[in-house]
């Protein structure tokens, strides 16, 4: 395991750092951030391997390639091998590279060191003659240790490369880790079968040695040497004293990688799920003391501390052939110089990339109208910075939106679609795992107390509820070789009003601010000018732009939109009850439309029936009543006698009808009339119309009319018709006897 011990001198105020830090939460300062990737155009695949010396220049492999940059990403030294480089460290002493070649047929050599200042080799040789991928320096830097061709671990010379010692013991598979104490006292090795052994350097003999029956990632001895730890997938964090007794475990799973740690107490852990970070551990208050987010596949990292024993910039590999660097800080190029500064940033506008601050390069900012004007001093509001204010009588939202500029944004795209696959797609999962790593390294509880400090509601008080981060453009759906599209994400703070608000004319005051930078991306984003809004459900919405720094405050006066009773707008007609009125009574009048079509369809067979069953009622009715009679007409009547029959659709057979005697016929010679015969006709005729008027209204029936022809012989035989007896009334015996009275009247 490599070993960084730059800051040794420091380690004696380890103790009282921790006791201060713990239990709260991270300081300020020692929050970090994305802020560059380094990336080689012509870059090789293979392993990648990275390390930083004390200058903070950095080496890098990439497949067969050694680089060497400077803190500002420039290439210093280039260097090609033989075969891939699988491993480096750098000495104690920053002079020497020490690196491992992959092994080839012809034994060639496989482990080297360079001067660190120009690359060049100054001993090499064949002593590992396998796959060597690790490799460290003793802690005086006498020594290079590396595993050897014999599953053990070999100890080199750092002058002439020779095998000075073997540490083998029982390993019968391959070392996957190994670890020497500070004092040089102590190594550990661990194989890939879960065999471990804790030497003794001077006796080269064991001390301890037990089998762990589980996946073990890495491993690594304190660095006050009071412990020796494993990293496990599931179960967690194993912990022993160097005679054997295991210690309480810590409850980590994942921790693919150790991370040196000058402070008492505290171990740094690599973790890889559920997403990349680093994590600072604090062993006996049993906390996380720093936590740093990713959202990037990384396998190999270095850490770089401040004199207070904190984290102060990160450097990892990727997938993706990029050299990311984070930092708790940001050197802003040109800050404080004299001279003329359009966006209000500190930096005068002949150093500045972004004269007007809408993160679009002075050399690509060509996207405006001409009005004389010059586009780079003309900011886009599309993409300077927003403040949307969003108000109700309860919460207030500050949501802030930010643009990175077209290289940042074209770096962390490419990262960022290798982070879950491997593909060259950016996935949302992706798009969020980048926006949850701005809202995790942010000290959100600093940040949210400075926000709430710069705005004013009324008399309320505001509360900090929450704060989210969001991407809300340029990463999804935009292709991975896009060079030109802007990355804008955002950060929202939720706070709660206390008291509640009555908003109307409430005066809302915010003053001009940049956004702290407490391990917060937006250090690499413009700031001003900017553009402040403000919107709610029952509020109208007002907005400021652009706002300049020189501009101390702005203030807006709440309005409560008022609802305008003639105006008939969508929801107000949905909810209108004469509205919802109309609709049930359309509702019920389609339903009464669609019975009565329904009822007519039915009824038209129900009709047929019931006459059918009518004409048996009347058959019914003639039979029990046993009555017959004939209507004999004369034939200057026939011809316009209305004659009704009876509709019956199918025949049926009627029950055998009783012989009865007929009525005896009465012939009656055609006279001319006299008086008496005109009276009778008169009164009788007055009798068939009431008769006919009453029978029509108390019982109606169906019938069928035929008129009888003029052209009808006169002695056409006169129809036989069944009908029912009625009862007598006073009519019909009055008919009667005007028909006797006719009948028995004597001829004159």
């Amino acid at each position: 395991m490599e070993q960084r011990h730059r800051l040794g001198s420091i380690v004696m105020l380890s103790t009282l750092f921790v006791t201060l830090l713990v239990p709260f939460h991270v300081a300020s300062e020692e929050s970090l951030f994305y802020n560059t990737s380094i990336h080689i155009a012509d870059d090789e695949s293979g392993m990648n391997t990275i390390e930083v010396d004390s200058e903070g220049n950095i080496y890098a492999s990439l497949g067969e390639t050694l680089y060497k940059f400077d803190t500002q990403g420039n290439i210093l030294h280039e260097r090609t091998l033989s075969s891939e480089i699988l491993a480096i460290s750098i000495s104690p002493d920053d002079a020497r590279l020490a690196l491992t070649l992959r092994s080839n047929s012809n034994n060639d050599d496989s482990v080297f060191t360079l001067s660190s200042n120009d690359l060049n080799t100054l001993v090499s040789s064949e002593a590992t003659s396998t796959n060597a991928h690790l490799l460290g320096w003793s802690s005086n830097g006498a020594s290079i240790f590396t595993n050897g061709p014999d599953q053990g671990l070999i100890q080199l010379n750092r002058e002439t490369l020779e095998i000075d010692r073997t540490y083998s013991g029982n390993h019968t598979t391959n070392l996957i880790c190994f670890d020497v104490s500070n004092n040089a006292g102590n190594i550990l090795t661990i194989d890939q079968d879960g065999l471990i052994l804790l030497w003794n350097l001077s006796t080269e003999q064991v001390i301890l040695e037990f089998q762990l029956m589980a996946t073990i990632h890495d491993c690594q001895i304190d660095s006050h040497g009071d412990f020796f730890s494993v990293s496990t997938s599931e179960n967690g964090i194993r912990k022993w004293t160097f005679d054997g007794q295991e210690l309480k475990s810590i409850d980590i799973n994942h921790a693919v990688a150790f991370g040196d740690s000058i402070l008492a107490n505290t171990i740094v852990l690599q973790v890889t799920s559920p997403s990349p970070k680093i994590i600072v551990y604090d062993t006996i208050n049993e906390v996380n003391i720093q936590e740093i987010s990713m959202f990037h596949h990384f396998d190999d990292h270095e850490l770089v501390y401040n004199q207070a024993g904190s984290i102060e910039a990160i450097y990892t590999n990727s997938n993706a052939q990029h050299i990311v660097v984070y930092t708790n800080h940001l050197d802003r190029i040109g800050i404080g110089e004299s001279g003329t500064d359009t966006d209000g940033d500190g930096i005068p506008d002949s150093l500045d990339s972004d004269d007007d601050g809408d993160g679009i390069e002075d050399n690509w900012d060509l996207n405006c109208q001409d009005i004389g004007i010059s586009c780079e001093l003309l900011p886009d509001e599309a993409f300077i910075r927003a403040i949307d204010l969003n108000v109700n009588a309860t919460h207030l939202s500050m949501k802030q939106s930010f643009t990175l500029n077209k290289q940042n944004s074209a770096d962390i795209r490419d990262l960022s679609r290798l982070s879950l696959d491997n593909d060259v797609r950016l996935i949302e999962a992706e798009g969020q795992l980048f926006a949850d790593s701005i809202c995790a390294n942010m000290d959100s509880m600093e940040a949210t107390l400075f926000l709430s400090s710069m705005l004013s509601v009324g008399n309320a008080s505001l509360e900090f509820d929450e704060m989210y981060c969001s991407v809300e453009e340029g990463m999804v759906l935009t292709p991975a070789n896009d060079q030109v599209s802007h990355i804008r994400y955002s950060i929202t703070s939720v706070y709660s009003l206390n008291p509640n608000q009555n908003l109307d004319q409430l005066v809302l005051e915010v003053e001009n601010h940049r956004f702290p930078a407490y391990g917060s991306i937006t250090e690499l984003s413009e700031q001003h000018p900017m553009a402040i809004s403000i919107t709610g459900d029952s509020i109208t919405t007002q907005r400021y732009v652009p706002w300049h720094i020189q501009e101390e405050n702005v203030y807006f006066t709440l309005e409560v939109t008022k609802e305008d009773t003639n105006e008939i707008s969508p929801k107000r007609l949905l909810n209108s009850p004469l509205f919802i009125g109309l609709i049930l009574a359309s509702f019920i009048g389609i339903g009464i439309i669609v019975q009565r079509i329904y009822n007519h369809y039915t009824s038209s067979e129900y009709d047929i029936s019931f006459d059918d069953e009518e004409d048996d009622e009347e058959d019914d009715e003639e039979e029990d009543e046993g009555e017959w009679y004939e209507d004999e007409r004369d034939d200057e009547d026939t011809s316009d006698l209305e004659i009704k029959e009876e509709i019956s659709p199918t025949p049926r057979r009627s029950a055998p009808r009783e012989s009865r005697p007929r009525p005896k016929r009465v012939r009656v010679e055609r006279k001319e009339p006299n008086e008496a015969q005109k009276l009778l006709n008169e009164a009788s005729n007055e009798v068939v119309r009431k008769r006919r008027a009453r029978r029509t209204e108390d019982n109606p029936v169906r019938t069928k009319r035929r008129k009888l022809s003029d052209t009808q012989s006169n002695d056409v035989t006169t129809k036989k018709r069944r009908v029912v007896k009625k009862k007598e009334d006073s009519d019909e015996k009055m008919d009667e006897t005007l028909k006797r009275f006719v009948t028995e009247s004597p001829e004159e």
